[in-house]
C-alpha cells in the first residue's frame, strides 16, 4: 500500500496528512468523505474528493461518502470571509435529495456506500456540551484557521461546527470502524479536531488519521473553478450545461493543464508523460486540455454526452463552418441545440431589428451598447455572417426554418430558434 501513496502523491493529491498515515494504509481501511448539501448540486471543486475517494477504492480500502444533513443547517466557515447564510429545514432537505442523487451515480459505478449523518441530530445541547464540548478548550477551537481568520464576525453558530464534524469521525469510528478523514485542504482543521476527540473519548492509543487534498486553484494560486464571468461550474447539467462544462476544460491554460491531468484523470504515469510531451510539440491542438474534458464529461456525465458534444464542437470550431451551415441537416441544428445556449423566440412579424433579439432576457449582449460595440468590431456573427446595428432578420436568414446561430467572440455560440405566431 505504499505504492498507493507515492500514487496519490505525484498525482498531487496530498495537501496534508497525519503521522503515521502512510503506516496504517498498508493494510486495508475504512475511510470517509464528507459533502455539505449548502447549494443544490456540487462544483468541480468536490470532484477531486470524489477522484481521490475511487483512487482509495481501487487499491481495495473501503470509502464512505457521507451526506452532511446535519451540519448543513449549521454552516462550515472554512474559507469564508463573512457569515455564511443559515438554510432553511425545507432547502435542506431539498439540497440533500438532490446532492444524494449526484453522488449515488459514483457509489453505484464505484460501490461508495453513501449516509446520512442525521444522528448529530439527536443530540441534545447539554448532553453535547458535556459529552464532547468538555474535550476541547477554547484556545484549542481558537487556533483553527478557520476560526482565526473570521474571528470579529464569527458567530456561536459556526464556532460549533468544528465540533459537529468532530462528533461525525467519532461516530463513523465507533459504528463503521472508519480510521481516515479525506477531504480538501481547508477541512484540515475540523479533520485533526475529530482525530482529537476519538483519542480523548477513548482513553487509549488509537490509531486515527486525516488526509486532505489541494483546493482547485489556478497557477497563481487564486481559488479555480469559475468561468470568465464568474459563473461556478457546477456538476448538475441544469446549473452549468455539459456543453459548458467541457467547454471550461477546454479552455484551461497549458499550465492548469499540466498540473490537472494528473489530479483529474485516471491515466498512469507514463501515460501522462507522453501525453504532456505529445501536447507541449503541438499546444495548438490542446491535447492536454482535451484528455482532461473528455475524461471529466465523461466521469459526470457520460460517454454519450461526450461524443455528442464532441461531434458539436467538430461542427463549431470547423474553420469551415459558414459554409457547413449551409448544408447542416435540422438532426444536427436539434443536437447543438440540446447543448448550446438557445433561445425560444416567438414573432408576430415577419421582420424583426437583430438589436431587439440580441438583448432579449440579457441571453446574448446585456444591453445595447455591448450590442453596438460587438457590432461594430464583428465580435458578433450571424450564422457567422458579420452584420450591421440595424440589420433586419427576416425569414431568408433562418436555418430549416427556425434557426439562427450567433457567435460571440472567439468561442460563444448561441442558437435562437423562431416560431411565428399563428
Amino acid at each position: 500500500m505504499l505504492k498507493f501513496i507515492k500514487e496519490i502523491g505525484w498525482r498531487g493529491l496530498i495537501s496534508n496528512k497525519t503521522k503515521g498515515t502512510s503506516e496504517i494504509l498498508k493494510r486495508k481501511v475504512n475511510l470517509f468523505s464528507g459533502f455539505d448539501p449548502t447549494s443544490s448540486s456540487l462544483h468541480i471543486g468536490n470532484l477531486i474528493s470524489i477522484i481521490l475517494s475511487i483512487h482509495f477504492k481501487n487499491y481495495g480500502h473501503n470509502v464512505f461518502f457521507l451526506l452532511g444533513t446535519s451540519t448543513s443547517l449549521i454552516g462550515d466557515p472554512s474559507g469564508k470571509k463573512g457569515e455564511r447564510s443559515l438554510i432553511k429545514s425545507e432547502e435542506n432537505y431539498l439540497y440533500s435529495r438532490k446532492i444524494r442523487k449526484q453522488l449515488f451515480k459514483f457509489s453505484k459505478k464505484f460501490q461508495l456506500p453513501i449516509m446520512n449523518n442525521n444522528w448529530n441530530k439527536k443530540l441534545k445541547f447539554i448532553e453535547f456540551s458535556r459529552d464532547i464540548g468538555k474535550y476541547f478548550s477554547i484556545n484549542y477551537m481558537l487556533n483553527k484557521d478557520s476560526v482565526k481568520k473570521r474571528l470579529r464576525n464569527l458567530s456561536f453558530t459556526e464556532f460549533t461546527y468544528q465540533l459537529l464534524q468532530a462528533y461525525d469521525f467519532y461516530y463513523l469510528y465507533k459504528k463503521k470502524k472508519c480510521v481516515l478523514q479525506i477531504g480538501g485542504s481547508d477541512q484540515w482543521g475540523n479533520i485533526t479536531c475529530g482525530i482529537e476527540l476519538i483519542k480523548k473519548k477513548q482513553k487509549q492509543t488509537t490509531q486515527v488519521h486525516g488526509l486532505t487534498h489541494p483546493l482547485l486553484t489556478k497557477s497563481d494560486g487564486t481559488k479555480f473553478g469559475k468561468t470568465e464571468n464568474g459563473e461556478n461550474i457546477w456538476l448538475d447539467p441544469k446549473l452549468t450545461s455539459p456543453y459548458k462544462f467541457y467547454q471550461f476544460w477546454i479552455n484551461l491554460s497549458d499550465v492548469q493543464a499540466k498540473k490537472l491531468i494528473k489530479i483529474l484523470t485516471f491515466s498512469n504515469k507514463i501515460s501522462i508523460s507522453k501525453i504532456i510531451t505529445l501536447h507541449y510539440r503541438a499546444p495548438f491542438l490542446r491535447i492536454l486540455q482535451k484528455k482532461i474534458a473528455k475524461i471529466t464529461t465523461i466521469l459526470v456525465h457520460s460517454k454519450k454526452t461526450f461524443t455528442d458534444i464532441y461531434n458539436i464542437n467538430k461542427i463549431l470550431f470547423n474553420p469551415n463552418l459558414k459554409n457547413i451551415l449551409t448544408v447542416l441537416s435540422k438532426k444536427k441544428l436539434l443536437l447543438i441545440k440540446k447543448y448550446i445556449p438557445c433561445k425560444n423566440i416567438i414573432l408576430n412579424d415577419t421582420k424583426v431589428n437583430i438589436l431587439d433579439i440580441l438583448i432579449i432576457d440579457n441571453f446574448i449582449c446585456k444591453s445595447k451598447t455591448e450590442a453596438l460595440r460587438k457590432i461594430k468590431f464583428h465580435s458578433l456573427l450571424l450564422n457567422m455572417n458579420p452584420f450591421i446595428s440595424d440589420y433586419v432578420i427576416t425569414k431568408k436568414d433562418f436555418l430549416h426554418k427556425h434557426f439562427i446561430l450567433i457567435k460571440k467572440g472567439k468561442k460563444n455560440f448561441y442558437l435562437l430558434y423562431f416560431k411565428y405566431e399563428v
